[in-house]
């Protein structure tokens, strides 16, 4: 299940990246927001950071994972707490821009409740699992 939404995650963020970020950045509407509204540039930039973390840091997992390195489950701990902040610094971010629809910032607050949860339940899973610690021994 680990690895399914590892693999559905790099999906969406290079697919946010390409649809969202890229052409914001080319047409220079990210340039105007950080000049002209420093909140929603900041915004939009821990957006960028977030969908670049998320479309890296599965391919790096992926590979620890097929290898089955030990640093695989200290990487996909550190992924998990980096992605809960990341959630939290969005949240923030977005909780700064007035501009934005309260239902924009209702979505990142469930985002975060969300990834606060998984990461409880997958930190814990490769702590406690015996599974984890016999396969990632090399």
């Amino acid at each position: 299940m680990f690895s399914i939404g590892l693999i559905l995650t790099f999906i969406y963020a290079v697919y946010s990246l390409v649809d969202y970020v890229w052409p914001m950045y080319e047409s220079g509407e990210a340039v105007a927001y950080f000049s002209d509204y420093p909140a929603l540039g900041a915004a939009v930039l821990v957006e960028t950071v977030s969908h670049l973390f998320y479309a890296v840091c599965p391919l790096v997992l992926g590979y620890l994972c097929f290898k089955q390195k030990r640093l695989f489950k200290t990487v996909s701990i550190a992924y998990l707490l980096l992605s809960l902040l990341l959630s939290a610094v969005a949240y923030y971010a977005y909780l700064s821009v007035s501009e934005l629809a309260p239902d924009f910032v209702d979505g990142a607050l469930r985002d975060l409740i969300k990834t606060g949860i998984t990461c409880l339940i997958w930190t814990l899973y490769f702590v406690k699992s015996e599974r984890v610690r016999n396969t990632y021994i090399a």
